[in-house]
């Protein structure tokens, strides 16, 4: 049975010595951190998958939040993190394998991210997922993996 936890902030760093994003979920939490390892080849497939979702699912006259309400959301992306914790903290890898998007309600989506033996899971809305893919995609290292700036 894989171990499930509930995402509230989500990090993404480039690890230069395996060449993937460490994309950690929860890194402040001992007990529910999870430490992510993404392929080159599943970001180039996973960022336009997602925008293409945010695409279909909500239009451009969607309710975007204020970045106040933003800091007030139980979830949210960091690219700014306390480094001793960070590594201080730090679990034994799993490769990302699968990235799901459900529309829960009109407003909020589930993001579930599952290696072989870990789900996380988040409830968030159309705002809170572009800022989770925006540090994502500031996490990679566009000229090593020959991916343009503005991907």
């Amino acid at each position: 049975m894989k171990k499930t936890v509930t995402a509230q902030t989500f990090t993404p760093i480039y690890d230069v010595v395996e060449d993937r994003i460490r994309f950690v979920i929860n890194y402040e939490d001992i007990h529910n951190r999870i430490d992510f390892m993404i392929t080159r080849n599943f970001i180039l497939d996973l960022i336009p998958t997602a925008q293409e979702f945010l695409e279909k699912h909500f239009s451009l006259d969607t309710p975007i939040r204020t970045i106040e309400e933003n800091k007030n959301s139980a979830v949210s992306a960091r690219t700014e993190t306390d480094g001793v914790n960070l590594e201080l903290y730090r679990t034994k890898e799993e490769l990302l394998m699968e990235v799901n998007f459900t529309l829960q309600t009109k407003n909020e989506i589930k993001i579930s991210l599952a290696s072989q033996n870990i789900l996380a899971t988040a409830v968030v809305d159309a705002f809170v997922m572009q800022e989770i893919f925006h540090v994502l995609k500031s996490a990679i290292p566009n000229i090593n993996w020959g991916i343009a700036e503005n991907f």
